[in-house]
């Protein structure tokens, strides 16, 4: 088999903790008064040895992004299901009583009603654990988890999903708790603390620990990213030069989870080129091809010449070589070969695709368009669910995101105590930075601790004197430098505890009624649930205004999935639709998928 495999393989050590980061310990969320109390202050167990020590009083190092990260769940307590049903019997003569005098006030461990639950944990939207069931048990013990290597701890969101097994239906989300790295570990590399199950049918508190350890590894600004997230096609139209089969021309766009076609007449032939028009092609709203393994995956372009069945040129955007939510402008070549699944699987570019013997390939015109990688789930993925694993990542992430603690996009943010803390040491020992004002150092100093004040003479005032006012010497950092810090726009007034995580009803106006958004159906968007919940006596507007939130509803037993023949049947319709998929696949040359990682 023809073809070249590069690899590495390196041994990375753990990073020392440095002490200008070290920090008290306390939860910066708790006013003075009460940051210093035991009661306020979380279990740091039995501390043996200096680097213990440090671990609880040490934040993660912004300097080492990359590292392993440990997630433990030990315990739920209260765990129970929420009575969709509301109060049974006539009110008569129970005028006085609480109507639900069951929430809360369950003291059996054990019992017919409680849920037979399990942890699922996602790490950057990809499902990696599953905990074994605790069958019917109201106070379930698992103290199992796992460890996983992560690229960029500043952008990481752990989630926690409690569910319900359950026979011939699937298995409902009791509880999420969703986990951001950089809004949990501010004060320490580790954290242990009870979160509230919250977005499912049941409540309860769980028990989860985490643990960061940086390594002595720096990857570049386009490692750094998620492997799930979204293409999005910022230009209203994609060019070809050079390139130009016929009068109208066809695409085809696929990537590693989704594919759009755009039709042949969209397109119209300029000079030499063509000028498609994907302005229109989903509803007016701009393409987005959501990916779920962006570092193996292209963006594969096929072009259909008017009258052919088969692809006439290629086209592969490779999405390894992307920063996550940067805007750029594309110009790639596009080729003719005579076996277009060998280019989509291989990593054949412009630089090296003249190396290739075996293969008939010619570059024939260059397509130019915009576009972005955005990191992490959205309401797209949801038309793209193949399997089990992926609707259950979906349906997490579908339940953060209706309790306004996920928002569609993900960004890299260093808290605001750590930020000042780095800042603050790299000026430390330097006479030069030290006297000099904050704007002074901002211009000689990068954001990683590159000092370029020697770089350019020996007095960095002196040079900047004798330059214009309007001259900027200081913005010359290498590439990684300048990626050091897109997460320069943290917000610094969120100060609110929110579960680890921003809150994401920010994007919606403030002025509208009070309420949850709701997902559309067509994973579309997302829409208030307050904005349709007037009631209508028009029969077309009740039935809009219930797919719009079907969703949400059915995610938490309510409207048709309230009662268990209509989920039956909705488990009968998914795993069949899922079986068949896996009979079209047999004879696909695809190998086997490892599957997620279990308790022993």
């Amino acid at each position: 088999m023809p073809g070249e495999l590069h690899w590495e393989v390196g041994f990375f050590g753990k990073t020392k903790f440095r002490t200008a980061l070290r920090t008290d310990g306390h939860d910066v969320n708790l006013p003075k008064e009460l940051a210093d109390k035991p009661e306020f202050q979380e279990e740091k167990g039995t501390i043996n040895t200096e680097d213990e020590d440090a671990v609880v009083h040490t934040p993660p190092d912004p300097l080492w992004p990359s590292g392993i990260l440990s997630i433990v769940v030990h315990q739920i307590v209260g765990l129970e299901l929420a009575n969709i049903k509301g109060s049974d019997g006539k009110r008569k003569g129970k005028e006085y009583e609480p109507a639900r005098p069951e929430a809360g006030e369950v003291k059996e461990e054990q019992g017919r009603k409680l849920p037979s639950s399990y942890c699922t944990i996602l790490v950057n939207d990809d499902l990696v654990y599953k905990t074994r069931t605790k069958v019917v048990s109201s106070q379930p013990i698992f103290n199992a988890g796992t460890e996983k290597f992560v690229r960029d701890w500043r952008s990481c969101i752990v989630t926690v999903a409690v569910r319900d097994s359950r026979n011939r239906q699937h298995d409902p989300i009791i509880g999420v708790v969703p986990l951001k790295l950089s809004d949990v570990l501010q004060t320490s590399s580790q954290s242990t603390r009870w979160y509230p199950l919250d977005g499912g049918i049941g409540f309860g508190r769980a028990r989860i620990s985490i643990l960061f350890r940086s390594v002595e590894l720096r990857l570049p600004p386009p490692q750094l990213g998620w492997d799930v997230g979204t293409f999005e096609f910022l230009s209203s139209s994609i060019t070809t030069t050079g390139y130009a089969p016929s009068t109208h021309v066809k695409l085809r766009l696929r990537t590693g989870g989704s594919s759009a076609n755009v039709k042949k007449h969209l397109s119209i032939q300029e000079g030499d080129g063509m000028k498609i028009d994907i302005s229109g092609v989903d509803e007016g709203q701009k393409m987005r091809l959501p990916v779920r393994h962006r570092y193996r995956s292209p963006i594969f372009i096929e072009f259909y010449a008017a009258g052919h069945r088969s692809p006439d040129a290629y086209a592969a955007l490779w999405l390894l070589e992307l920063t996550d939510g940067d805007a750029q402008d594309f110009d790639i070549p596009i080729f003719k070969c005579g076996n277009g699944v060998r280019l989509s699987q291989n990593y054949i570019t412009q630089q090296n695709y003249m190396d290739i013997p075996d293969m008939d390939i010619e570059e024939v015109g260059r397509v130019r368009f915009t576009g972005r990688f955005s990191a992490g789930t959205d309401s797209d993925h949801i038309k793209f669910v193949t399997d089990n694993d992926s609707r259950e990542t979906i349906e997490a992430w579908e339940a953060c995101y209706a309790e306004g603690v996920r928002q569609q996009e993900v960004h890299a943010e260093v808290p605001p105590l750590v930020q000042k803390l780095h800042d603050d040491s790299l000026t430390q020992g330097r006479d030069v930075l030290a006297q000099a004002d904050e704007k002074d150092k901002e211009r000689w100093l990068a954001k990683d601790g590159t000092d370029w004040s020697g770089a350019f003479g020996k007095n960095p005032k002196d040079l900047m004197a004798s330059k214009s006012d309007g001259h900027d010497d200081g913005e010359e950092y290498d590439d990684f430098d300048a990626e050091e810090d897109d997460d320069d726009d943290d917000d610094d007034d969120d100060d609110d505890p929110d579960l680890g995580v921003q809150d994401g009803q920010a994007e919606f106006n403030e002025t509208s009624e009070a309420g949850r958004p709701s997902m559309d159906t067509q994973g579309t968007g997302a829409t208030s649930s307050s904005e349709s919940g007037s009631s209508s006596k028009n029969p077309y507007k009740a039935y809009k205004d219930y797919k719009t939130r079907n969703r949400d509803l059915h995610r938490k037993h309510r409207g048709l999935m309230q009662w268990r023949p209509m989920r039956n049947v909705q488990f009968a319709k998914d795993e069949a639709k899922y079986a068949l998929r896996k009979i079209k696949k047999l004879g696909s040359l695809g190998g086997r998928q490892p599957d997620v990682e279990t308790e022993v």
